[in-house]
């Protein structure tokens, strides 16, 4: 039975459209063994972020599955209005089908995928800013230095040839060492991987007064939606966590679009770990204490598609033609 009209009925809703949405994922069980400390680790990846946005910020947590304890804290965020989105997971459904059931029920065009070991440093969120209005084809930036990359997933070097031959850079120098000592010693690489990362092929290209370096990770990036989902798969991962599921999911429908794949020359984000190190942590807490980003948004950044050539050439042809370049070294 209904009684009365819904108030509702053809009343016009006043959006606040924001520019720019983080997604968080994190997937906690329990706090044994390899999960033992990641609630802290957790808490200071959110307070980080929180601290280090703007008004044109929205972000959205995702329990994939986690423990209670976790929920908890998450519901709190919420009803503190730290966050604007929870979303609870009764099971883990992988990381992949977390984040992009996520990017397809928002609006913003812009959408950064963050790993929940995420430390989020001052003027991360500015120096994105940046790059992307600097940059117009910028697609896909992480503000983690990434030597070495930019050759992996790089239809986008065959799309921009002519940026790539004419204004490219080969030159270690414009990639900070110490940055990628630190990252690499997270993820459990040695001093030898990082030289050997450092000392490898860099481009890096340079527009007024911003210079990047071609190719980018993904524990933390910020990529444009609208054309990155177009080429999404529709059907689910049945991955849990990698296992190629990034590469379907992100790599490949991002590199379908010709857009840039690009990261910053220093770390404005810092990969953390399971583990915290409390010392560590708590300094750069501290250093953001009287931290407060510029107001500014994403929304006058101007709208980007997919490039011409990807428009009109077949991915695959585009793919091998670039896997030849490769093979023999042109690239």
């Amino acid at each position: 039975m209904r009684i009365g009209i819904n108030p509702n009925n053809h009343k016009n809703i006043d959006l606040s459209m924001k520019g720019h949405r983080v997604i968080i994922p994190v997937y906690i069980p329990n706090f044994e063994g390899y999960f033992k400390d990641s609630l802290n680790v957790f808490k200071i990846c959110i307070e980080s972020l929180i601290k280090t946005i703007n008004s044109d910020i929205a972000v959205t947590v995702i329990s994939n599955g986690s423990c209670l304890e976790v929920n908890n804290y998450i519901t709190d965020l919420y009803k503190a209005n730290k966050i604007d989105k929870a979303v609870f997971n009764k099971e883990n459904i992988g990381k992949m089908n977390a984040i992009m059931s996520e990017t397809r029920a928002c609006f913003e065009d812009f959408i950064t995928y963050s790993d929940a070991d995420v430390f989020f440093d001052k003027g991360w969120l500015k120096e994105t800013f940046e790059i992307f209005k600097t940059i117009p084809k910028a697609g896909f930036v992480s503000l983690n230095p990434t030597p070495g990359h930019f050759s992996y997933s790089n239809s986008t070097l065959l799309s921009n040839i002519n940026l790539f031959f004419k204004k490219s850079k080969i030159t270690k120098e414009v990639c900070n060492f110490e940055d990628l000592l630190h990252f690499n010693t997270s993820i459990g690489k040695d001093l030898d991987f990082t030289e050997k990362k450092y000392n490898s092929k860099i481009y890096s290209i340079e527009k007024g007064n911003k210079r990047v370096i071609l190719g980018a990770g993904h524990f933390c990036c910020t990529i444009r939606r609208n054309p990155t989902l177009k080429y999404v798969p529709l059907e689910y991962s049945k991955k849990g966590v990698s296992g190629g599921s990034e590469a379907k999911y992100l790599d490949e429908p991002f590199d379908k679009t010709g857009l840039l794949r690009l990261s910053s020359t220093k770390a404005f984000v810092w990969h953390m770990g399971n583990i915290l190190e409390n010392s560590w942590a708590r300094e750069k807490i501290k250093s953001l204490e009287t931290f407060k980003e510029q107001d500014f948004s994403f929304n006058l950044i101007p709208e980007k598609s997919t490039t011409l050539i990807n428009r009109l050439v077949p991915y695959f042809i585009i793919k091998r033609t670039v896997g030849v370049l490769k093979k023999i070294k042109f690239i």
